[in-house]
């Protein structure tokens, strides 16, 4: 659960430049966000009276929050001087690739229509259609639609 509204958070803050102070806020809330979710976690283990896993290490909570403190402020200043660099690297790269500002043209063929040319029969071929014939059983003198046929 930490992890999606933690990833989620970041995500949305990735769209553009947000300077140092911007980092910060996102990892301070992000710190404390974790602190408190945690806190939650290790309330609703001891709640049962049982005790597993080595005893909490004792420190005093200023000492804590300072070193929360300190190592969000370091990490701020690490991932500001990242994102600077990250933002130089892009804008060498658009000057090396630049971006093409009109879409290239659809290339469609003409349509076109195929007639078939007409092939003159040869001999062979009239010879052939003859034999080869299309064959059936005969046509009843009655289903004749013969114009010319004249029924008794």
């Amino acid at each position: 659960m930490i992890t999606v509204l933690l990833t989620g958070a970041g995500v949305a803050l990735a769209d553009r430049k947000r300077g140092s102070w911007g980092i910060l806020g996102a990892l301070s809330v992000s710190q404390l966000a974790l602190h408190f979710f945690l806190e939650l976690t290790a309330l609703s283990a001891h709640g049962s009276g049982h005790h597993h896993g080595p005893p909490p290490i004792p420190l005093s909570p200023a000492l804590m929050t300072l070193g929360h403190v300190i190592v969000t402020m370091l990490t701020a200043l690490v991932m500001a001087h990242a994102e600077r660099v990250l933002f130089v690297v892009t804008r060498l790269l658009q000057a090396i690739f630049p971006r093409k500002t009109t879409p290239l043209p659809v290339v469609t063929p003409p349509p076109s229509a195929c007639i078939p040319a007409p092939v003159p029969r040869t001999l062979a071929q009239l010879i052939y259609q003859r034999i080869h014939a299309r064959r059936g059983p005969p046509k009843s003198p009655f289903e004749s639609n013969d114009p010319m046929y004249i029924g008794i």
